[in-house]
């Protein structure tokens, strides 16, 4: 539908210690996107889950983004002070996702695996 893509059509799948794994669809015409892998760096080596404390990302860039672009207040906790992601961060990402075999899935790490 040509429409940008919104906070809104963004989801939560599954939080890892290393990445998000997000799904992406387009609320004008509600069309899915895809999946996303979005890899994340929190401050100390737990971030903070062995005392039950919300990680931290980093960088911090403090840029305060409305409370209506996320869909509770634990995503606007995990998201608000993330840097939007760039569009050099975009090509890359459809660089990868572009290079990938057909056994992509195989290189997943299997929830609960260490």
């Amino acid at each position: 539908c040509n429409e940008a893509f919104s906070p809104e059509g963004v989801k939560l799948l599954r939080e890892e210690k290393d990445y998000w794994v997000v799904k992406v669809h387009c609320t004008a015409c509600n069309q899915p996107a895809g999946v996303a892998i979005v890899g994340v760096e929190y401050e100390s080596s737990d971030g903070g889950r062995e005392r039950g404390e919300l990680p931290a990302p980093v960088p911090s860039y403090g840029s305060a983004r409305s409370r209506a672009v996320f869909s509770s207040r634990r995503e606007e906790e995990k998201f608000s002070n993330m840097q939007p992601i760039s569009e050099d961060e975009v090509i890359d990402a459809h660089k990868f996702f572009n290079e990938l075999s057909s056994n992509w899935m195989d290189f997943l790490p299997k929830r609960g695996a260490k």
